[in-house]
């Protein structure tokens, strides 16, 4: 969520500074559910530092941390707090390209504590220019998400691309789509003999495990991951700008599929 809320941090000329902002959001099926889901809004509110490249050389270096946190209206169980780390390195081959290498820490504290996790990673991305004003971006990601129970630990492997624009100096969009192959948790709204119990789909075929935070049954599977967003940010002054973003993610597994339509609007602070 953070990274769309940052959408503006590099796209002009080398900075290095401090932001803060804000963002009221929802998910349409925040359980990954693949009978409907429940729906929530939550509000959103994060600090960060970030060093962008000055492009001066064909190698440069980059760095950002973040602290944010979230509460929920409805499911209270998924509020969090979480700090994320990530160093880079960034190559010019030629004028208008930028590869980008970075590995990712991030440590993560969930009300619910079956899901407080620290995960690590990495991300190569690949930009090119396309003209003065527009821009697309090729990347491949990996993540190691260990939580408190296993359920909702996951490793993902990511592909994706992004185009996007700068329609005017102040004025700019994105739409992107990516696709990962990994493990995740779904809802599959099944009742078990006892609360945090071990339980079964399908006769005992799939094992599942009881979450209070949900209030049902969740399975740990292999899923194909699909998500298709788009993003827009306006800056109204060189200090604030405002962002507003959606996403459909769609998860496909053996147990079932789950849907769900997330959106976004936030304002933001540069010191």
């Amino acid at each position: 969520m953070l990274a769309a809320g940052m959408l503006l941090t590099g796209v002009g000329s080398a900075v290095a500074g401090w932001q803060a902002g804000t963002k009221l959001g929802f998910d349409s099926n925040v359980d990954r559910s693949i009978q409907g889901g429940k729906s929530d809004a939550y509000l959103l509110a994060y600090a960060g530092f970030g060093r962008e490249p000055s492009g001066e050389s064909r190698g440069d270096w980059v760095f950002s941390a973040v602290a944010e946190g979230a509460a929920f209206a409805s499911v209270t169980d998924l509020d969090y707090a979480a700090i994320t780390l990530s160093p880079g390195l960034v190559y010019f081959p030629h004028a208008g390209w930028t590869i980008t290498v970075a590995p990712i820490l991030q440590a993560k504290t969930v009300r619910d504590s079956d899901q407080s996790a620290v995960a690590f990673g990495g991300k190569i991305e690949v930009r090119e220019r396309l003209g003065e004003k527009a821009y697309l971006a090729e990347h491949y990601a990996y993540r190691d998400s260990r939580a408190t129970s296993d359920i909702f630990s996951y490793k993902e492997h990511a592909v994706g691309a992004l185009l996007g624009v700068n329609w005017t100096p102040v004025l700019s969009s994105e739409i992107g789509y990516e696709f990962s192959r990994g493990d995740s948790f779904l809802s599959v709204g099944t009742s078990t003999t006892a609360s945090g119990g071990t339980g079964g789909v399908g006769g005992g075929m799939m094992p599942g495990t009881f979450s209070s935070a949900f209030g049902t049954v969740v399975v740990k599977e292999r899923v194909d991951h699909h998500a298709i967003g788009a993003t827009i940010g306006y800056e109204w002054t060189r200090s604030i700008f405002s962002v507003a973003g959606y996403t459909l993610t769609v998860l496909r597994g053996d147990v079932g599929s789950s849907i769900s339509n997330a959106g976004f609007a936030g304002v933001g602070y540069r010191f």
